[in-house]
């Protein structure tokens, strides 16, 4: 049999229920009925009919990616992921391949103020696949899933409008998602090259520096200074609520 019935109110009454409660499901007449222990609900359900089906058609590029790399590739970038709706086709992250010293897959998002990239080897079977940008919602659910799957290796199988991630094999979870129909801006231009300063710093102590500093930051002015001389670097906030600090 097969029926359709409200995702949420069913995963907050199995939530809710004891631990080890058996639920026996049981459909007829327009309803479903849910029991576990001294609890019964009611559901109203819809025909089976009525669930929308994502026709995929045909997705020729298909390759592998281990699922780490796959976290990794989404942790570095999606927090650039630009959030306006006005510019949907910045609504996500950018994926396209390219030969270099040796060919490259390279995951892109931009806001327009800050622009994330990372690049890795271009796994077997993606070579001449279609630029595509994956939506920040997909990016989101993809990540969560990822979370169980992590020591296994995620099928990617893509056109130029839809993409499919198989994770954990077979009988795993199976996430189908339409693409963004736009294109990216060509953010390599964005990219300053011929830079002759170069400051080389320690990431812990840097990290713990700006974060401290950045603690009587505000809202609306989130900057932090960073000043440069010789042999040392002065990081400091000056917020007209909270007043100032420095390293």
């Amino acid at each position: 049999g097969s029926i359709t019935v409200s995702a949420h109110l069913l995963f907050d009454i199995a939530r809710k229920l004891p631990d080890g409660s058996q639920v026996s499901l049981d459909a007829a007449d327009g309803r479903m009925v849910v029991k576990a222990g001294r609890s019964r609900f009611q559901l109203p359900t819809l025909p089976r009919d009525d669930f929308p089906v994502i026709v995929e058609g045909d997705l020729p590029t298909s390759f592998e990616v281990p699922a780490r790399v796959l976290a990794e590739l989404i942790d570095r970038t999606r927090f650039a992921i630009s959030t306006e709706e006005t510019h949907y086709y910045l609504n996500g992250i950018f994926l396209h391949v390219a030969d270099e010293a040796q060919p490259v897959l390279k995951a892109a998002a931009t806001d327009g103020h800050r622009l994330a990239r990372y690049t890795i080897a271009r796994p077997d079977g993606a070579e001449g696949m279609p630029d595509v940008i994956v939506p920040r919602k997909c990016v989101g659910e993809l990540r969560k899933l990822l979370e169980d799957v992590l020591d296994t290796a995620v099928l990617v199988d893509l056109s130029a409008s839809k993409v499919r991630f198989t994770l954990g094999g077979e009988h795993g979870v199976v996430l189908t998602s339409k693409l963004i129909d736009g294109t990216f801006p060509d953010y390599s231009r964005v990219i300053p090259t011929g830079n002759d300063k170069l400051l080389r710093l320690d990431p812990r102590s840097f990290f713990e520096g700006v974060d401290r500093v950045a603690t009587i930051a505000t809202e609306k002015t989130r900057a932090v200074k960073m000043a440069l001389e010789n042999d040392k670097v002065t990081l400091s906030v000056t917020s007209p609520e909270n007043g100032t600090a420095a390293e």
